[in-house]
C-alpha cells in the first residue's frame, strides 16, 4: 500500500509545507486526525490543524542500493 505524505497550508501566512506525517490512504480515511501541531517553517506559527487541513501527497519510492555513485 503506497504511503503518502500529509501537507497543510499555514493558517498565517499561505505558505504549504510538509507535517511529517506519513500514512496509506486507508489509515488516514479511518483516522481521527484532531488536534495535531504542527509550527509553519516560513513564519514559525505553531497551529492546530484537524483532518479537512491535510492534503495527501505521494512520497516518492526510497532506493535500495542507497545514493546514486559516480
Amino acid at each position: 500500500m503506497p504511503t503518502f505524505a500529509l501537507w497543510v497550508t499555514c493558517k498565517t501566512c499561505a505558505f504549504v509545507f510538509d507535517s511529517g506525517l506519513r500514512m496509506d490512504h486507508t489509515s488516514f480515511d479511518r483516522g481521527t486526525l484532531a488536534a495535531n501541531y504542527h509550527t509553519c517553517p516560513q513564519c514559525g506559527t505553531r497551529d492546530t490543524y484537524r483532518k479537512a487541513d491535510y492534503e495527501l501527497r505521494g512520497v516518492p519510492p526510497r532506493s535500495r542500493s542507497g545514493p546514486a555513485r559516480r
